[in-house]
């Protein structure tokens, strides 16, 4: 009898397994270059429309207006498909149990969980063939990059970008060849972005049929934001007069990566601001693969990192918040420090001051991003965010305000959410 995988091998056995089916393709793209994806089957009539979302983690959830829009409409059904993230896949296998469940109730608040992608008793991952939806909405490509591959013919795959593209990084954004060519519609946030992919002149038959509709993550600034002393996550909630800032740390800190990250120096600097400035609060809010960036770069290990979260939340004026969504936190802050990409962005229609975190060689910022850039303040070293924090932060002298007005302009094109544009184009299949 052939011995049966251990329960710690199977995930790798997947992950294997699917570089193989990859690699495999590609090859044979070579050879034999595939005809367009398959069209998907027509729609049953009479019966409503099923919209799923394959998700892995409520930190990259962007969609809630989206599902909002779609739950008030007649004659659709929508529901959730839990997968592991890739995040998830580098765990050990209690961690990774742990992780999945928690991620896993997130979204069962949110809606229906009309199947799970792995199962956490056995470690294994299933097969794409229990998502049996009409339209799939992918959150990520990590961990899932050939699923628009592996649905075509069967399930409409969609896809919004998990965070706003200011980064120049054109594998990530639409360069991946088993996701991005087989998806069936790709909502893009600007022209400029739909732009950027057409003069990429992308190769091979495959071709997603690209939407702009702007980013349903600016659809929350639409409503009215929280009252300061409504949001618990903050050192004293109820102090509404105390300043507060957000410290957003990136996690490409090793070689290969983006190279955003500073927390070589900005981890310490920032400390030390929460440390000598006891009236302000501060609240960590750090990438969610911040643990393997720094493990990767040999700046932390595991440990230390979770001591440097300790000791930051252990101080009177400062929290750490890893999980879930951030608007409440955006929206109830006076201020932002970031080396990150999407939050550039997705900060600014606040109208708080941004202080941008640099470090030589970086991933430069994209066109779009650089029509942003006038917006920030920029820094790049421990003086300079010292002389920043108290002239921006604490005696709030801010030159940049109208720049940033600007610049948040940039990214609401159109005079209606983009959720109800995303809908739209989704109720036009019930009219086929």
């Amino acid at each position: 009898m052939r011995p049966r995988p251990s329960l710690g091998g199977i995930i790798l056995i997947h992950r294997i397994r699917a570089l193989l089916r990859r690699y495999g393709w590609r090859l044979a793209d070579r050879i034999a270059p595939p005809d367009a994806p398959r069209p998907p089957p027509d729609l049953p009539r009479g019966r409503p429309l099923r919209v799923g979302f394959v998700v892995c983690e409520a930190a990259k959830w962007g969609l809630g207006s989206l599902l909002a829009h779609l739950q008030q409409m007649d004659g659709v059904e929508i529901g959730f498909y839990p997968a592991l993230s890739d995040l998830s896949l580098r765990m050990t296998r209690a961690e990774r149990r742990q992780d999945y469940a928690r991620e896993r109730a997130f979204f069962a608040g949110l809606g229906p969980v009309w199947a799970d992608l792995y199962d956490a008793e056995s470690d294994r991952v299933h097969e794409p063939e229990q998502i049996a939806c009409d339209v799939a909405f992918i959150q990520q490509p990590w961990g899932m990059q050939d699923l628009p591959r592996r649905l075509s013919g069967r399930v409409r795959t969609a896809y919004v970008h998990y965070g706003m593209a200011v980064i120049r990084n054109d594998r990530m954004q639409f360069g991946l060849p088993d996701f991005h060519p087989w998806l069936w519609r790709y909502f893009l946030p600007t022209e400029a972005h739909a732009e950027a992919i057409r003069a990429a002149q992308l190769t091979g038959p495959a071709r997603p049929k690209l939407c702009v509709t702007g980013h349903p993550k600016f659809d929350t600034y639409l409503g009215p934001a929280p009252a300061r002393d409504a949001v618990p996550l903050w050192p004293h909630p109820s102090d509404t007069g105390r300043r507060r800032v957000i410290f957003a740390p990136h996690h490409g800190l090793e070689r290969g990566s983006l190279g955003l990250g500073t927390f070589g120096w900005s981890g310490a600097a920032m400390l030390d601001l929460v440390r000598t400035h006891p009236q302000v609060d501060f609240l960590l809010r750090p990438h969610p693969n911040m643990a393997i960036g720094l493990a990767r770069s040999g700046l932390m290990q595991r440990a230390e990192w979770q001591a440097y979260k300790d000791c930051w939340a252990a101080l009177p004026n400062g929290a750490v918040h890893e999980n879930g969504p951030y608007w409440e936190v955006f929206r109830t802050s006076d201020a932002l420090i970031t080396d990150s990409g999407s939050f550039l962005a997705e900060y600014l229609p606040t109208g708080q001051p941004l202080i941008r975190l640099e470090r030589a060689g970086a991933a430069p910022l994209n066109p779009f991003g650089q029509r942003l850039s006038g917006g920030f303040y920029r820094c790049a070293d421990a003086p300079t965010l010292a002389r920043l924090f108290a002239d921006v932060v604490v005696k709030r002298e801010d030159p940049l305000a109208q720049s940033r007005a600007e610049a948040a302009a940039l990214l609401t094109p159109f005079d209606q959410p983009s959720a109800r544009l995303i809908t739209q184009a989704l109720c036009l299949l019930r009219a086929v």
